[in-house]
């Protein structure tokens, strides 16, 4: 078969099905009657039904997942990927839920994170299934719907579903992506005593998730003095976009930052960060201020160094994300912390060292969630199977990679990362003004179809 002829034919049909994704905001809210919010069902509901009238088998577990499925056989290949998405934020050029084209992009939350990938997934699947091909294995498209949270809907499938022999997730870039650092999402807890003064921080708040550098800070300032110059001097000197306002003695200040991944901090603007960078040079209680001063100077740092975290090896180097900031005074600081660790080093290790952080700064360290690292032999012949099918198509002689950000392959027993991105494609997945390549998408139909051909055959 000549996979990159026939997922052209499909590329018209791979686009209106995922701006039909796109439409759905699947972003998680708490609802009693869905586990993960009624759009997240709805963009899962949409998907299986999609298959059903393409002549699939579905299944739906209970609105925790589902699957996708063709074939036969004992054994599975598993591919995995997820329908929800993180909060759009500010800053889009267009609505993140009206997906639009664009220079041959396709815009919207999601695009690229991940459903313009599950569906380049779901299209190969059905270019095999409609040129006759019958897999000597069941070829399941899995379909989680918390991954941007918890994982507990992935979670919850594998406590009901059959484990693949072997799988991949098309939820990174290509090459293959055979490992994974450990992922951490602490949050360190600072008391705030009752202080009565003329000049408080009331409340400051930033960030919707761990893994997204935050793009807007907000603070409400009690004082009666003016804040006007200072401010707009701080948001001149930085280049930044702020807001001031004032009403019944309380000033409200508003920063924009930049978005990105949690796993790439170094690529986006963070607002939590420039909003403390400000609020330290002010006259608060001595107690706040060192607390303020204290999170700047030693959290502003990508790299963990300023903690005693700073480490590297083949797979990369540590990264720190300060996703979120919550200051509610008279109750507490919550600083919310993603850590992203290499394959090397032990979780342990750098569970213990913000702990002793949290420690020194008055407060207590709350283990949220903790996804260890992953590593899958290079030269296993699934994993060159896959390597040799990407360079083939790319024209490429790449080797497998390591990335920092935390996929679907780590649920697998056996499993690794793989595209839909190219080395050329805008990374642009939590940011705004999301969008994917559409030719990058049919690309990867190709190269998902001749994975599945090869691996099943």
């Amino acid at each position: 078969m000549n996979f990159n002829s026939l997922s052209h034919q499909y590329e018209s049909e791979f686009t209106e099905k995922t701006m039909k994704l796109i439409r759905i905001p699947s972003v998680y809210k708490l609802n009693d009657e869905y586990p993960y919010g009624e759009h997240i069902d709805q963009a899962l509901q949409t998907m299986l039904k999609i298959a059903e009238e393409d002549g699939f088998k579905t299944k739906n577990i209970e609105s925790h997942a589902g699957h996708i499925e063709f074939g036969q056989g004992e054994e599975i290949l598993g591919i995995l990927g997820h329908l929800d998405i993180v909060p759009a934020g500010e800053g889009w050029e267009t609505d993140p839920f009206s997906p639009v084209i664009k220079d041959g992009n396709l815009y919207g939350r999601g695009a690229q994170d991940d459903k313009g990938p599950v569906m380049a997934a779901y299209i190969a699947m059905k270019l095999l299934k409609q040129q006759g091909f019958q897999p000597n294995k069941r070829v399941r498209l899995i379909l989680g719907t918390d991954e941007e949270r918890d994982w507990q809907g992935i979670e919850h499938y594998f406590k009901q579903e059959d484990m693949p022999e072997f799988g991949f997730s098309p939820d990174a870039s290509f090459p293959v992506i055979n490992a994974e650092k450990g992922l951490l999402d602490t949050y360190v807890k600072i008391p705030l005593p009752e202080e009565e003064d003329d000049f408080e921080l009331v409340t400051l708040n930033s960030g919707d998730r761990l893994n997204m550098v935050p793009s807007r800070a907000e603070a409400n300032i009690k004082t009666i003095d003016s804040l006007e110059e200072s401010f707009q001097s701080f948001l001149r000197n930085k280049g930044i976009i702020g807001e001031m306002s004032k009403q019944d003695g309380i000033v409200t200040l508003t920063m924009e930052g930049v978005s990105a991944h949690g796993s790439r901090p170094d690529k986006g603007r963070n607002a939590a960060l420039l909003m403390v960078e400000y609020l330290q040079q002010l006259p608060f209680p001595v107690e706040h201020r060192t607390i303020l001063t204290n999170l700047y100077d030693r959290l502003n740092d990508y790299s963990g160094e300023k903690i005693g975290l700073k480490c590297a090896d083949t797979s990369g180097d540590l990264t720190l994300n300060v996703g979120s900031i919550s200051w509610i005074k008279g109750e507490k600081c919550q600083v919310g912390i993603n850590t992203r660790y290499p394959v090397s080093v032990e979780g342990d290790m750098v569970i213990t060292k913000l702990s002793q952080y949290a420690n020194e700064i008055g407060g207590t360290l709350e283990l949220y969630d903790h996804l260890p690292a992953l590593y899958v032999d290079a030269k296993h012949p699934y994993v060159q199977t896959l390597l040799a099918i990407y360079n083939n198509a790319a024209k490429e002689e790449e080797n497998v990679q390591s990335i920092g950000g935390a996929t679907y392959a780590r649920s697998l027993s056996f499993g690794v990362a793989f595209g839909a991105l190219f080395k050329d494609s805008p990374d642009t997945a939590h940011q705004e003004n999301e969008h994917v390549r559409i030719k990058d998408m049919v690309k990867a139909i190709a190269i998902y179809a001749e994975s599945i051909y090869k691996l099943t055959k």
